[in-house]
C-alpha cells in the first residue's frame, strides 16, 4: 500500500474521483444547489458523470494493472448507487449505474488485455533484440575465427603460423599485448614462440615458464582458461618484471590439440579493463583455432621431414644400388626384371632394356632354375629370405658366370612389392678355390709321401742301426771278460739307452705312417691308435664298431685315420680326460666317426681365422682334411664338460 501512497497517480485518480462526486453530488451541496436544480441539467449532470466515471477505471487499470482497475470501477459504482435510487427515473439510473460497473470491469479487461499484449510485444522485442545482439556477436566469432582460420592456413611452416595467429589476436581482441608459449615436455617449461605489443624487458622475462609456475604455468597444468584483473596484485605471480610493468587486465586460455593441453594463448592490458563471458569464449576459441592449426604444422614439418628422408634414402639407395660391386636385380614377384644396376649389365653382358625383357630364371643354366624358383612361391607373403651357394650364369657371350645369390623381399606400405636378388660373381674365386684345394691335395700327398719316406728310413736305417748297437753292446757285456765291473755297468746303461732309442724311433716311425694302415686297412689302425693311449697314458678307453665293415679309397681311410691321431693327440697333450670313447659307425652311405672324451674341454671360436690366433692349429688342419674328402666334421666343446667330434665321410 506503501508504493501506491507515494505514486502520484493514485493520488491523480483520487482527485479524479473526489472532484466526480463532488459533481455528481452538487444538488446536495448548499453552494452549488441552485446550479444544478433544473431536471434536465440534473440527468444529463448524472448521466454524464456515469460515463465520466470510466476515466479513473481506465486510468488505474492502465497505471496499476487490471487489479487496481476492478477496485476503482466498485468504488466508483458504489458511489454512484445512492443516487441513483434517490432519481426520478430510478429504473434508468440504476441501470446505468450497472452499466457503468460492466462496462468499467470491460474496460479494465481491455485495458488489460492490451497491456498483456504491449507487454508480450515488448518481450517479444526484448528477446529479439537479444537474439540480435547473440546473432552478432556469433557472427563476431564466427568471423574473428574464420579470420584466424583463414590467417593461419595460409602457411602450414610453424612460424609463419604462430606469427599470423598472434597479429589476429591482437587485431580481434583488442588487446595491448599478446603471448604464444608452447610447452617443452622434455623440460618441462613454456618456451615463447611469439608476443606482440609487449616491452622486449618484459617478454625476456618471461621467454621459460616452468609448468605449474605463474599464470601461464597454472593454465598449462590445468588446462582452463583464468581470468585476472589486476597481475601486478595478484599473489599467483612470481616474475618481479611483470609486477614491473604494471599489467592490468589478463586472459589466458589454453592451446589445446587431441584433447592435449600443446601452449598457452595469453592477451594482457596495461589499463583497466574487463572481459566479458563473450570474450572469454571468443579467445578460447581462438585458442583451439592455434592449436588445431599448429597440430596441423607440426604434421606438416613431420612429413616434410619424412619425405626429405625418404629422398635421402631413395638417393642413398640409388647410390648404393648403382655402384655396388655385386650385380644387383630387382624383379617382381613374378620374377621379371624390373632394374639392374651397372654391375649386372656388365655382367650378364645385356643392356638394361633386354634384361627387362626377360625374367631372372631365363639368365640361369638350366639345371639351376629350379632351385631359384622354390624362392618364389605362389603367396608373395610367404616369401622367404634365403640364398643359394652356387648357380650359373649364363653370359651373352656364351661364356658361364658362377653365381651366389642371396634373395629379399622389398617392401611398400606394408607388403611386398618386389624382390631383390644380389648376385655376387664368386667364378674367379671358385677358380682360386679348385686351384688351392689342388695345391693342398698335392701338399697332403707330398706331406704323406714324405712321412712315408722318413718313415722307412727310419725303421730300415736308423733302427737297424740302433737295433745292431744294441746287439753289439750286449755281446760285449755277457762276453768280454776283460773289463771290470764299473765298465760293464756302463756298458748295460748305454744298451738301455740303445734299447729306448730304439723303441722311440720305432714309434716315431709308426706315427708318421704306421704300417697297420697300408697293411691292414682303417678299422685295426684306428684301434692301434687308441689301444696305444691307454698303453702309454693310462686313460680308459673303449672301441665300438657298427655296421658292416668296409674299406674306403685310400687317400680317403688316410685323411680319417689323421683327423682322429690329431684329435686323440689333443686328448693326450690338452684335455686332461680319464675316459674317451671312439666309435665307428658304417652306413650304406657313410663312414660316421664318433669320438668322445670326459675332459676339461675348451670354448670353440665362432671363426677359422680365431682358431689360428689361438694356436689351434691342429683343429684347422683337421677341417682342411675333412673338407678335402668332402665330409663333414663337427666338433663341440664346453669348459668342464669335455670335447665330441663327429667326423662324417660320404661314401
Amino acid at each position: 500500500m506503501t508504493k501506491y501512497l507515494r505514486n502520484p497517480h493514485f493520488w491523480i485518480i483520487i482527485t479524479i474521483m473526489l472532484f466526480g462526486a463532488l459533481f455528481y453530488y452538487a444538488d446536495m451541496i448548499p453552494v452549488l444547489e441552485d446550479i444544478v436544480a433544473q431536471p434536465p441539467f440534473q440527468f444529463l449532470q448524472f448521466s454524464s458523470y456515469r460515463i465520466l466515471s470510466l476515466t479513473p477505471v481506465a486510468y488505474a487499470a492502465f497505471k496499476f494493472r487490471w487489479k487496481a482497475g476492478v477496485v476503482t470501477a466498485t468504488i466508483v459504482g458504489l458511489a454512484l448507487l445512492p443516487r441513483a435510487l434517490l432519481q426520478t427515473i430510478q429504473a434508468e439510473a440504476i441501470t446505468e449505474t450497472i452499466a457503468f460497473f460492466f462496462i468499467g470491469l470491460l474496460v479494465t479487461w481491455l485495458i488489460h488485455r492490451q497491456q498483456q499484449t504491449v507487454q508480450e510485444l515488448v518481450t517479444t522485442q526484448d528477446e529479439l533484440e537479444n537474439n540480435v545482439r547473440v546473432v552478432l556477436e556469433n557472427e563476431k566469432r564466427l568471423s574473428a575465427i574464420n579470420r584466424m582460420s583463414s590467417t593461419i592456413s595460409d602457411t602450414l611452416e610453424l612460424d609463419k603460423v604462430i606469427n599470423n595467429a598472434i597479429d589476429n589476436v591482437v587485431d580481434v581482441m583488442q588487446a595491448d599485448a599478446a603471448w604464444i608459449f608452447l610447452r617443452d615436455d622434455k623440460k618441462g617449461e613454456l618456451v615463447l614462440a611469439a608476443s606482440r605489443g609487449a616491452p622486449d624487458q618484459l617478454s625476456q622475462g618471461v621467454d621459460h615458464i616452468k609448468f605449474g609456475e605463474g599464470f601461464n604455468g597454472r593454465v598449462v597444468t590445468t588446462g582452463e582458461p583464468l581470468f585476472i584483473e589486476d597481475a601486478s596484485n595478484e599473489p599467483l605471480l612470481t616474475r618481479e618484471i611483470v609486477k614491473a610493468f604494471h599489467m592490468r587486465g589478463t586472459l589466458i586460455v589454453p592451446i589445446i590439440s587431441k584433447q592435449e593441453v600443446r601452449g598457452t594463448l595469453c592477451i594482457g592490458m596495461f589499463n583497466e579493463r574487463s572481459f566479458g563471458p563473450q570474450e572469454k569464449e571468443l579467445l578460447s576459441a581462438l585458442g583451439h583455432q592455434l592449436g588445431i592449426a599448429l597440430e596441423n604444422a607440426r604434421l606438416y614439418q613431420q612429413q616434410q621431414a619424412i619425405t626429405l628422408q625418404l629422398q635421402h634414402s631413395e638417393e642413398e639407395y640409388r647410390g648404393i644400388f648403382e655402384n655396388s660391386s655385386d650385380a644387383l636385380f630387382v624383379c617382381s614377384t613374378s620374377a621379371r626384371i624390373i632394374s639392374a644396376n651397372r654391375a649386372a649389365i656388365q655382367l650378364s653382358g645385356l643392356t638394361l632394356e633386354e634384361l627387362q625383357a626377360r625374367t631372372i630364371f631365363d639368365l640361369l643354366a638350366e639345371r639351376d632354375r629350379p632351385n631359384v624358383q622354390d624362392l618364389f612361391p605362389l603367396e608373395v607373403e610367404n616369401l622367404p629370405t634365403g640364398s643359394i651357394g652356387e648357380v650359373t650364369m649364363k653370359r651373352k657371350d656364351g661364356s658361364d658366370a658362377v653365381l651366389e645369390l642371396k634373395i629379399s623381399p622389398l617392401f611398400r606400405r606394408g607388403r611386398i612389392s618386389g624382390i631383390q636378388i644380389i648376385a655376387q660373381d664368386i667364378t674367379e674365386e671358385k677358380k682360386l678355390r679348385r686351384n688351392m684345394e689342388y695345391y693342398i691335395k698335392q701338399v697332403t700327398q707330398a706331406q704323406e709321401d714324405e712321412r712315408l719316406r722318413i718313415s722307412r728310413e727310419l725303421h730300415d736305417d736308423t733302427a737297424q742301426l740302433l737295433a745292431n748297437l744294441s746287439r753289439s753292446l750286449n755281446t760285449i757285456v755277457t762276453e768280454d771278460d776283460s773289463c771290470n765291473i764299473e765298465v760293464l755297468n756302463r756298458l748295460g746303461k748305454l744298451q738301455e739307452t740303445a734299447d729306448s732309442a730304439l723303441e722311440g724311433v720305432r714309434r716315431f716311425s709308426q706315427d708318421l705312417r704306421p704300417s697297420i694302415l697300408d697293411d691292414l686297412g682303417l678299422v685295426p689302425a684306428l684301434e692301434w691308435l687308441i689301444t696305444d693311449l691307454e698303453k702309454h697314458k693310462g686313460i680308459v678307453t673303449s672301441f665300438t664298431v657298427e655296421g658292416e665293415r668296409s674299406r674306403l679309397a685310400p687317400e680317403t681311410e688316410l685323411a680319417v685315420f689323421r683327423v682322429t691321431q690329431e684329435a686323440l693327440s689333443n686328448i693326450r697333450r690338452h684335455s686332461g680326460a680319464t675316459e674317451v670313447k671312439l666309435r665307428l659307425l658304417f652306413t650304406a652311405d657313410a663312414l660316421t666317426v664318433f669320438l668322445s672324451d670326459n675332459g676339461q674341454g675348451f670354448e670353440i671360436p665362432e671363426h677359422t681365422s680365431d682358431l689360428a690366433q689361438s694356436g689351434r692349429l691342429g683343429i684347422i688342419g683337421m677341417r682342411e682334411r675333412a673338407r678335402l674328402i668332402d665330409a663333414t666334421l663337427n666338433i663341440e666343446s664346453k669348459k668342464r664338460n669335455g670335447t665330441r667330434v663327429t667326423l662324417r665321410v660320404p661314401r
